[in-house]
């Protein structure tokens, strides 16, 4: 039997729905060499933002990319990570949600909304853009409480 093609005529794998929901799951676990094993070796993982936000930057192949979790995992603590709604197509999954996060450097929590668009190729995540509200990110960051002397 003839594995199924995709309309660059690549075999087929898994379906792109799948594949994000790994990878969720493996986020949600705190499984991240799980994750890694589904990062493309060409991923690139894009989160625009202020420098105050110790993830915000692009990220290019695999290792960066894992800097990027790096940060996730040393920099804030996830109070909630919800994936709302996964809109797939042949390649690409868009994901909407919430995450409410702590900022360790300041202990402020964040709290905001979330769009992300993954592109699967070869079965593993080769690109990831994530949009949330940075201005309320990157206050979580800033200590900007008047000091008392």
């Amino acid at each position: 039997m003839v594995p199924p093609l995709n309309q660059e005529g690549n075999i087929m794998t898994e379906a792109p729905l799948a594949i994000a929901k790994k990878a969720y799951s493996e986020i949600l676990a705190g499984n991240w060499e799980g994750l890694k094993n589904l990062l493309h070796e060409e991923c690139v993982i894009e989160f625009y933002g202020p420098s105050i936000i110790p993830y915000a930057g692009i990220y290019k192949g695999r290792e960066k990319c894992m800097l990027f979790f790096g940060h996730v995992q040393d920099d804030v603590v996830i109070h909630e990570f919800t994936q709302e709604e996964f809109i797939p197509s042949e390649n690409q999954v868009a994901v909407v949600g919430h995450l409410k996060l702590q900022a360790n450097s300041t202990g402020i929590i964040y709290d905001t909304e979330y769009a992300h668009i993954i592109d699967i190729k070869d079965g593993q995540w080769v690109r990831f853009r994530d949009f949330a509200d940075t201005s309320v990110v990157a206050h979580a960051f800033l200590d900007n409480h008047t000091p008392i002397v």
